[in-house]
């Protein structure tokens, strides 16, 4: 008998060392769900956390807002990256190349024991085509110099909800130029016509911009959707006239929410919130101020769910006195 062969599975095979949010192959992710370990500490946490999502689901809630904390190594990413799968119930291939369900790797088998809480995932992961996931580490969606503004994770989270939906989230008054075509029906329309013009993709040009005015201002004179004057000035003045304010970004989750129907949620997932903030208490007020906009104008429907190697108490108390709790 060889040491080896007295494994269930090959002892040789890639174990990823750190569990990186960006990592999202079918192969790394059926690894992750696979490989899983539920503890009872950890089923613990896990059946807290749906419990409150199912609250939030079932009724209106302001409190949707949600910190995971660890040291380094402890599994946070990990741990938010399976809640992620299983919130948007992930499909992914086995090793056999046959489809399968994040859920099942949890309600099959004995990976959690407990009833209660293989309940609440098989309720959570069948509301899943109501759910839009936004997983992303925060500082590598971030500009360069972003944190020298006050209001830097509001700007992140515009980012990554308008790179979700499909709009440019490298220039935030481009994207709300295609949000307002997408809202006229005419975004379709737009994008072919400048690829008639331009021959390049919209999607693939669009990060030109400057380079690319002429071609944005005739394709939407020749589509009437404006005139050559007012497609002039708006090519212009849309930077110097942009401007962003949390509630605005917190509406525009809303009317996202309510386009998409009743009970549809969008959920940011967002890695290593803490190394970002660091002891600015100016990025702290602004994360604390996302989720009550976010609370109060979706009532339940977004959620902020985020890691940090700090609890927020310790945070709080660093910062001191610049920081009401």
């Amino acid at each position: 008998m060889i040491i080896r062969d007295m494994f269930y599975k090959e002892i040789d095979r890639d174990i990823k060392g750190v569990i990186k949010v960006g990592q999202a192959d079918d192969e790394n992710i059926f690894q992750e769900l696979d490989e899983y370990v539920v503890t009872s500490e950890l089923e613990k946490y896990m059946d807290r956390f749906f419990a409150a999502y199912k609250r939030g689901v079932e009724s209106r809630t302001d409190k949707m807002g949600v910190w995971i904390s660890g040291f380094f190594g402890s599994g946070k990413s990990h741990f938010l990256k399976i809640l992620s799968y299983i919130l948007s119930n992930k499909v992914v291939q086995d090793n056999k190349g046959t489809p399968r369900a994040a859920s099942s790797f949890f309600l099959e088998g004995v990976k959690v024991e407990s009833g209660s809480l293989k309940k609440k995932i098989d309720e959570v992961s069948g509301w899943s085509n109501d759910i839009d996931v936004i997983l992303f580490n925060i500082d590598s969606k971030s500009a360069t110099d972003s944190k020298m503004n006050k209001d830097a994770i509001k700007d992140v989270f515009m980012k990554v909800f308008n790179d979700y939906l499909g709009y440019c989230g490298s220039i935030p008054f481009l994207a709300d130029f295609e949000r307002k075509l997408d809202t006229d029906g005419k975004y379709e329309d737009f994008k072919k016509k400048f690829e008639e013009i331009n021959g390049s993709p919209w999607t693939e040009a669009r990060e030109d911009f400057y380079f690319i005015q002429d071609e944005i201002i005739e394709s939407v004179v020749d589509l009437g959707i404006m005139s050559e004057n007012e497609a002039k000035n708006w090519a212009e003045n849309a930077q110097s006239a942009y401007s962003l304010s949390i509630d605005k970004f917190a509406e525009y989750v809303r009317k996202y929410c309510e386009s998409k129907g009743k009970n549809h949620h969008v959920l940011f997932l967002v890695d290593e919130i803490g190394q970002y903030i660091a002891d600015d208490s100016k990025l702290m007020l602004n994360l604390q101020t996302v989720t009550e906009d976010l609370g109060t104008a979706c009532k339940g429907n977004a959620w902020i769910i985020v890691t940090s190697q700090q609890d927020i108490d310790s945070i709080t108390k660093t910062m001191g006195e610049d920081f009401s709790k």
